[in-house]
C-alpha cells in the first residue's frame, strides 16, 4: 500500500475508524507512529509522555527489549495454535507460573483475550458451578456501586456507571448492588489506609444484602482496593478482607477483578495480596503481556474445577479463538520476569515515592477535591465547578503529556 500523508491519515481515521468511548462527531485524536520507553511519537515527530500507559496496560514502557526478544523468539517456532484440543509449551508453563504466583488455592487457569472476557467467563463458571453442585437457586450476582468490569452484556450487567451502562438496561440481567465503598476521611490526599468507620459502615450494608438473599447469590464480584473506572475510588483498608469473610460466612463465591489493579500496579503482584485474600476466582489482564498483546486469564480453585469433570453435560462450553496464544504467552513470561525484578527493587520504591510527592503537591490546589495514590495508580479529582478534566488534559497534551480523563477525575497511571 502506498504511504499516506498526514491529512489523508487524519481524514481516514475520522471517517473509517470507530474509536472506543469517543464521540466521533468531534473526534480529533492522536496518530502515534512509534514509541519507546515512556514516550510516544506522533506522525508529526512530536514526543509525548504516556501518562496513561496506553490505557493502564503498558507497565514496562514501549519497545521493551526483553519482551521484544521473547516475541521474536516465539515467532521462530509458531505464532498461534488453538487451545481447543491442543496446547503449546509456552502457554502451559505460563499457566504453571501464574498458579505459583497467585493467591493460594488458585490452581487452574482459563486463558481469554481481554479483561471483559475474563470476568464474563468467571461469572459463567460461578453460575454453572452451583448448578452442578445442586444449588440451582444460586443465580444472582452481587456487585459494588459504581462498578466497571467490561463491555460485554454480562459485564455491563455487573457495571454500575450510569454514563456507560444505563443505555443498555433493557437487555441486561438484574444484579444486586451495594454502595460504592470509599475512604471518607477529610484528608485531600488519600492512600490505602485505615478508615474503620467507613469500613464497618460499608460491610454492614453488604452483610444486609447477603442476609436478604441468603442461599441465592452465585458470587460477589469486587475490584479490590480501588475501583478504577469509577474514578479511582479507594476502598478503606480491610474492606476486601471483610467481603472475603462475608463470602465464606454466607457460602458464596468471591470473584476478584484484578484487570486494572493486578500485575504490580498496586506495588504488589496482586492487589488481593495486600489483605491476604484467597478468592475463588481471579481475573487478570492489561499488564499481563506488558501491554504488547491481548491476553487475559481467569484463575480458579480445584474445588470449582473438579465440579466440571465428568460427562459432556458438565463441560464449560466457553472459549476464545486466541485463548492461550503462544505469542501472547511468550510476552507474558517476559513481562512477569520484569515485574518480579521491579517489585523488589529499590528503584521501583524510589519511583513510587516520586509519584507520591508530586501528587501531594497537587492536593493543595484550590480546584482539587482530592488526590489518590495506590502504588503506581494515581488520580486527581476536581471539585464541582472547577475547570473540566478534559480541558486540563488538553492543556497537558500541549505541554507534551498524554492523560485521559474519567468525568471529573484525571487518572495518572504512567508505565
Amino acid at each position: 500500500m502506498e504511504p499516506m500523508n498526514k491529512e489523508e491519515l487524519l481524514a481516514l481515521d475520522r471517517r473509517l475508524v470507530w474509536h472506543a468511548f469517543s464521540q466521533m462527531s468531534e473526534y480529533n485524536g492522536l496518530i502515534i507512529e512509534s514509541a519507546e520507553g515512556c514516550w510516544l511519537t506522533d506522525i508529526d515527530g512530536r514526543r509525548i509522555l504516556d501518562g496513561a500507559s496506553s490505557l493502564w496496560c503498558n507497565v514496562h514502557g514501549h519497545k521493551n527489549p526483553t519482551i521484544d526478544q521473547a516475541i521474536k523468539d516465539q515467532l521462530e517456532k509458531v505464532a498461534h495454535v488453538t487451545n481447543l484440543g491442543m496446547s503449546h509449551p509456552v502457554s502451559i508453563t505460563l499457566a504453571k507460573r501464574l498458579v505459583e504466583t497467585a493467591p493460594h488455592g488458585l490452581n487452574h487457569v482459563f486463558f481469554c483475550g481481554d479483561g471483559a472476557s475474563a470476568v464474563e467467563v468467571a461469572m459463567k463458571i460461578a453460575f454453572q458451578y452451583w448448578i452442578q453442585t445442586g444449588e440451582l437457586q444460586r443465580t444472582k450476582f452481587l456487585a459494588l456501586g459504581s462498578a466497571y468490569h467490561g463491555d460485554t452484556l454480562g459485564t455491563v450487567s455487573l457495571g454500575g456507571v450510569p454514563r456507560f451502562h444505563e443505555m443498555f438496561k433493557p437487555i441486561l440481567f438484574p444484579v444486586l448492588r451495594g454502595p460504592c465503598p470509599e475512604i471518607r476521611t477529610q484528608s485531600k490526599f488519600r492512600m490505602y489506609e485505615e478508615d474503620p468507620a467507613s469500613k464497618e459502615f460499608y460491610l454492614s450494608q453488604y452483610r444486609e444484602l447477603l442476609e436478604q438473599n441468603k442461599g441465592q447469590i452465585a458470587g460477589v464480584v469486587v475490584e479490590p482496593l480501588m475501583q478504577c473506572a469509577a474514578g479511582m475510588v479507594m476502598q478503606p483498608a480491610g474492606f476486601l478482607r471483610g467481603i472475603a469473610d462475608l463470602c465464606r460466612e454466607f457460602n458464596t463465591l468471591l470473584i476478584v477483578d484484578e484487570i486494572a489493579v493486578g500485575l504490580g500496579r498496586t506495588g504488589r503482584l496482586y492487589a488481593s495480596q495486600w489483605e491476604d485474600v484467597e478468592p475463588d476466582l481471579m481475573c487478570i489482564g492489561k499488564g499481563l503481556t506488558g501491554g504488547y498483546l491481548p491476553m487475559s486469564a481467569t484463575l480458579t480453585t480445584s474445588k470449582i474445577f473438579e465440579a466440571f469433570l465428568g460427562d459432556a453435560s458438565k463441560t464449560l462450553y466457553h472459549g476464545h479463538t486466541y485463548g492461550g496464544n503462544p505469542l501472547c504467552a511468550a510476552a507474558a513470561h517476559a513481562s512477569l520476569d520484569l515485574l518480579m525484578d521491579k517489585l523488589s527493587s529499590e528503584d521501583f520504591c524510589f519511583r513510587l515515592t516520586q509519584l507520591q510527592n508530586r501528587l501531594k503537591k497537587l492536593a493543595n490546589h484550590d480546584d482539587v477535591a482530592s488526590v489518590t495514590q495506590l502504588g503506581a495508580l494515581g488520580a486527581v479529582v476536581l471539585k464541582q465547578g472547577s475547570p473540566r478534566a478534559k480541558a486540563i488534559c488538553d492543556v497537558a497534551l500541549q505541554q507534551g503529556v498524554w492523560l485521559r480523563p474519567l468525568g471529573n477525575c484525571i487518572p495518572i497511571v504512567p508505565p
